[in-house]
């Protein structure tokens, strides 16, 4: 059987080391590590690994971003996000990318390996911890339905910031795009929450696919 290249995205060296030692042991070739965003996709395109093993918390960049970026570079590459955010909006953020791999970090090992084998073989594998709040709002109607009426609610500028946010971007990158400051950013994203009585994310990226704002891929 053909031994799968996996590239790992970590900010934590040892945690990296003990997953090179676990995955290797079990047949998984690593053919390079990287700590932050920017060297992940740098090594993406050097070392075309099969499978992209990536933590959503990285210093530089959201691994929402590592990972629509990597997508963009070579969609056929296969990711597992391997995480301790346990929070639903995280795994829906990577299913509207086309991540197909979620496990979150206490999971067994026996889980990682076969998570990097079903989406190294073209299938997916969804922890099951989360996988069910994840998909509700692609599946049915959340709490706290929303219309296409509530857009009117909003100024343009706040719908910009609510797509931009829908599609995973952070504060700040929002703030590069749109070419203004951080705290207009979240003065925007404080308002469109206001306006619309929502108390998480989940909520927004729900309405922004429901109203147009944001078409999930």
């Amino acid at each position: 059987m053909k031994q799968i290249k996996v590239l790992l995205a970590d900010d934590h060296a040892m945690f990296r080391k003990a997953m090179r030692v676990y995955l290797e042991q079990h047949g998984v070739k690593i053919v390079g590590e990287a700590g932050t965003g920017t060297e992940t996709l740098d090594l993406l395109q050097i070392r075309r690994p099969d499978v992209l093993l990536l933590d959503i918390s990285l210093p530089d960049m959201s691994g929402t971003t590592v990972a629509r970026r990597g997508l963009e570079q070579s969609p056929e590459l296969a990711i597992v996000v391997l995480t301790m955010h346990e929070e639903e909006y995280y795994a829906q953020d990577m299913i509207r990318l086309g991540v197909k791999g979620f496990v979150l970090k206490r999971s067994t090992g026996d889980e990682l390996v076969e998570a990097i084998r079903s989406v190294a073989s073209g299938g997916t594998y969804w922890d099951q911890a989360i996988v069910s709040d994840a998909v509700s709002f692609f599946a049915g109607t959340p709490k706290g339905r929303r219309t296409n009426g509530e857009l009117g609610t909003l100024t343009r500028r706040e719908r910009e910031v609510c797509r931009l946010l829908a599609q995973g971007y952070t504060n700040a990158e929002i703030a590069k795009q749109l070419g203004i400051s951080i705290r207009t950013v979240q003065t925007h994203r404080q308002n469109i929450m206001g306006k619309l009585e929502f108390t998480s994310r989940a909520e927004l990226v729900a309405f922004a696919v429901r109203t147009g704002l944001f078409t999930p891929a």
